[in-house]
């Protein structure tokens, strides 16, 4: 009965070509995370930034929303349609002195160059908590007009 259950899930794992697996367990038997895996591989980030400093850093791009709303704002005054409005998601990567290391582009629904290459410009000049460790963050915008 084992043995076909065993099959059965290997069989499954190959049809959806992800399978699922754990690394055994602690000490205390508290069993490890299920990482699912697809064709490609995955790389988890086991450190990174703390939730506290992530706050911290949210909180910086929100006082500071207005000059990177400024970037939006002057594409949509040139343009002059309710039409023009959409998302952009950034990634931010902080060194551990607050200053950004790269700022990125990562998608959204706005698609404007000239939107995306000044967010990227005016956000790497901004100053940042200090961290004990480096790490990335991911920041959404939402752009509409205010008309």
């Amino acid at each position: 009965m084992r043995m076909n259950a065993i099959l059965l899930a290997m069989g499954s794992c190959l049809a959806l070509g992800a399978c699922a697996s754990t690394s055994g367990s602690t000490d205390d038997g508290t069993p490890l995370p299920v990482v699912v895996r697809g064709s490609e591989d995955i790389k988890v980030d086991t450190g990174g930034i703390p939730p506290d400093k992530q706050a911290d850093i949210f909180q910086v791009l929100q006082e500071r929303d207005a000059s990177a709303r400024k970037c939006y704002q002057d594409v949509l005054n040139e343009k002059h349609t309710r039409e023009f409005k959409g998302t952009v998601k950034i990634l931010l990567s902080l060194n551990t002195n607050g200053t950004a290391r790269a700022v990125r582009v990562m998608g959204g629904t706005l698609n404007n160059k000239d939107v995306e290459n000044c967010l990227v410009g005016t956000i790497k000049e901004f100053e940042f908590p200090k961290l004990d460790r480096g790490g990335d963050v991911q920041y959404d915008y939402t752009f509409e007009p205010q008309y």
